[in-house]
């Protein structure tokens, strides 16, 4: 368990090192800056060259986004797993003489997509265009409306299939008094009927009015025949096409040049951050000055490296009591993969010890005891085990994350073979219904018991376990106190504790063992069940007496920091209730190991005997497979994230209510946040 000790960190540099030193610090990444108090600087995140920044970081990430559309790069599974490029400080300026070429890079790739969006649109119009004269190919006026001597004419159609007889008909009928009216069909489908309709020029405005009733749509304007303008569109949408199949095939070439624009995005990022802390560094006209937080170790790294490059002075210094310190969480072995597990919480204030590695045992046993299978824990050990042995350059949030769930699966394998528990009961499935051995065959039985048909015996251990996860707390809690330098705290808030929850426990497991459990011990399997059968009937005299001084125990202490003796008696009566309540309801809240255990074991049975329903041994055999593959990953699935989540509860709910405070603030560094390339940490 270790919060590492953090240290006030203040350097003093001339002006024209400013930005060589804060890159350095920037690419170690192990300092954070705080923003001046004396002698503000007089750069602002807000300045010209911040909203320069901004705006080529802007057209790099388009482009590179435009890219990833055209081009999409296809990455494996493991890709998450690999770490990101590293560079050296030499590589970086290397590289970085490229930056012009890859922000004209990005400009020509935006372009082509701006144009490619134009093409698009236009392909779009141009076909609604095509769409609207192709019921009019095969006419052969020019416009949609006009007259030849005294005749006059009107082309267009309505949303339906009709005749031409059936439009005359519907004209006749509509105006009785005009006799000289022709219709022309020119198209017909059952979506749109296109026509012309010829009349007398003096009858056209009765017969405009008549079709306009009937649903006429007047032709859309050509500019010349229906036939040349649709071969004037068809020939615009294969050079569209062809022009955009170009743009295509450029970006696609350009596709190739994508780590200029990943390293520019880096670098942009970079920038952006050293523009902003530089806003926080103070100084003079011709010095500056930053301040903040590291590590010990780091902080005397920085002030040798700083002052053996630079005309600096670094001065590290224990910070002030009333000092705002960052945390910083370093822990090792089994400890260091949950640190994300305790930030995900709170990180520990000052009167707090980090509690990650008190946590770490019983994280991975109650993770364990809840997945409970061993075929699944195998499974996800061989995983990440694999990825621990093969991948071993990956960066160090991954490793721990991989880690962690390497040693939660080590810890399933025990459960599992504990619980005889094989991906359910799939040995002795496979023994009886494949290899005709008899009913109750079993090769691989439990180690301790089967947690779905012996569930008191579970449930007991479950409870065992966490009172003893309580306890672990309640000694933190005196570790905690004694480490502020309060030693009577330390005594007087776990003894007493301590003694009236052990004079209290019989009673509680007595409701589970009394006329329950035969004499026939052996039968049970565990040596276990006959170490707490023996502690149990040898507590059964003396129980009421180690409850009865701690009763008194803490009555006496609990409200010693009240200044009347009403108030410590109050206080002393008011501890007892909130002991007895408190500890029932956390005790009991730990039957969810049993529960989320025989979850998985019973939806693993489920599953093998869905399996092997079918009587026919050739049906029964192609039916298992694939049930028992996708069953067994569903259920695998589905009780990973129990696990993970109610595991997490145990630890957040009940032992850290114990003893941990949290509310440390998270240490931020200046550091190089990039998403591709990587700093070689320089020594």
């Amino acid at each position: 368990m270790a919060k590492l000790k953090v240290m006030s960190v203040e350097l003093v540099a001339p002006l024209s090192q400013k930005d060589e030193i804060l890159a350095l610090l920037q690419r170690r990444g192990d300092m954070e800056i705080e923003s001046a108090e004396e002698f503000p600087g007089a750069d602002a995140g807000n300045s010209p060259l911040a909203i320069e920044t901004d705006e080529l970081s802007g057209r790099v990430s388009a482009a590179l986004g435009v890219l990833s559309r055209a081009a999409p790069v296809k990455k494996p599974l493991t890709a998450m797993l690999e770490p990101r490029l590293e560079l050296t400080e030499e590589s970086y300026k290397e590289k970085a003489a490229g930056l012009p070429e890859a922000y004209a890079l990005a400009d020509e790739i935006l372009a082509l997509d701006r144009e490619s969006a134009a093409l698009a649109a236009e392909a779009v119009r141009l076909q609604t265009q095509a769409a609207a004269l192709e019921p009019w190919k095969n006419a052969e006026f020019s416009a949609r409306e006009g007259k030849v001597g005294r005749v006059a004419f009107m082309a267009g159609g309505v949303r339906k299939a009709v005749s031409r007889e059936e439009v005359a008909a519907y004209l006749a009928g509509a105006l009785p008094e005009i006799n000289c009216i022709e219709i022309e069909l020119i198209s017909s489908d059952p979506e749109f009927t296109a026509f012309t309709a010829y009349c007398l020029e003096e009858d056209a405005p009765e017969v405009e009015q008549a079709l306009r009733e009937y649903g006429f749509l007047p032709a859309p304007e050509c500019g010349g025949s229906p036939r040349a303008r649709l071969e004037e569109t068809a020939r615009a949408l294969r050079e569209n096409e062809a022009r955009r199949e170009e743009i295509d095939s450029s970006l696609t070439a350009l596709a190739g040049r994508r780590a200029e624009l990943e390293f520019a995005a880096d670098a942009l990022s970079l920038r952006r951050g050293h523009i902003e802390t530089a806003a926080k560094a103070g100084g003079t006209g011709r010095v500056f000055v930053v301040s903040g937080w590291a590590a010990e170790k780091d902080a005397l790294r920085i002030k040798k490296q700083v002052e053996a490059r630079f005309d600096a002075a670094v001065e590290v210094t224990e910070p002030p009591a009333d000092a705002d310190v960052p945390v910083i969480l370093k822990n090792g072995g089994l400890a260091s993969p949950l640190e994300n597990i305790t930030g995900m919480y709170s990180l520990p204030g000052k009167a707090d010890i980090d509690p990650t590695g008190p946590m770490a045992f019983f994280y991975y046993f109650f993770f364990g005891m809840m997945l409970s299978d061993a075929g699944y824990g195998l499974l996800i050990a061989l995983v990440t085990g694999g990825v621990l042995l093969f991948k071993k350059n990956m960066e160090r949030r991954m490793r721990n994350n991989v880690k962690m769930y390497f040693l939660c699966g080590l810890s399933t394998v025990f459960w599992g073979a504990m619980y005889g528990s094989w991906f359910g009961d799939a040995p002795a499935v496979i023994a009886q219904s494949f290899f005709g051995k008899p009913a109750g065959y079993n090769p691989a039985p439990p180690i301790w018991t089967d947690a779905v048909s012996d569930t008191l015996n579970v449930l007991i251990m479950c409870f065992i376990l966490g009172l003893a996860h309580l306890f672990w707390g309640v000694l933190m809690k005196g570790c905690t106190d004694i480490k502020n330098g309060s030693p009577l705290d330390a005594l007087f808030d776990t003894v007493p504790t301590f003694i009236t929850v052990i004079g209290i426990a019989p009673v509680f497991f007595g409701l589970f063992v009394q006329d329950g459990i035969p004499d026939d011990y052996s039968r049970l399997g565990t040596v276990f069940w006959n170490i707490f059968i023996t502690v149990h009937r040898a507590l059964s005299g003396v129980w009421q007496y180690i409850l009865i001084a701690g009763l008194v125990l803490v009555i006496a202490t609990a409200g010693r920091h009240s200044k009347s003796v009403g108030g410590k008696i109050g206080g002393g009566l008011y501890a007892v209730y909130s002991l007895f309540s408190g500890y029932l309801g956390d005790v009991l809240s730990y039957a969810r190991l049993l529960a989320l255990g025989m979850a998985t074991g019973v939806i693993a049975q489920v599953m093998n005997m869905l399996g092997t329903l079918p009587s026919n041994p050739v049906i029964k055999a192609v039916m298992f497979v694939p049930v028992f593959i996708a069953g067994h990953a569903a259920n695998m699935a589905i009780n990973l994230i129990g696990a993970y989540v109610h595991t997490n509860r145990l630890q957040y709910v009940e032992f850290f209510s114990k003893f941990y405070g949290g509310g440390g603030r998270a240490f931020e560094p200046f550091e190089a946040k990039t998403m591709f390339y990587r700093f070689k940490e320089e020594l």
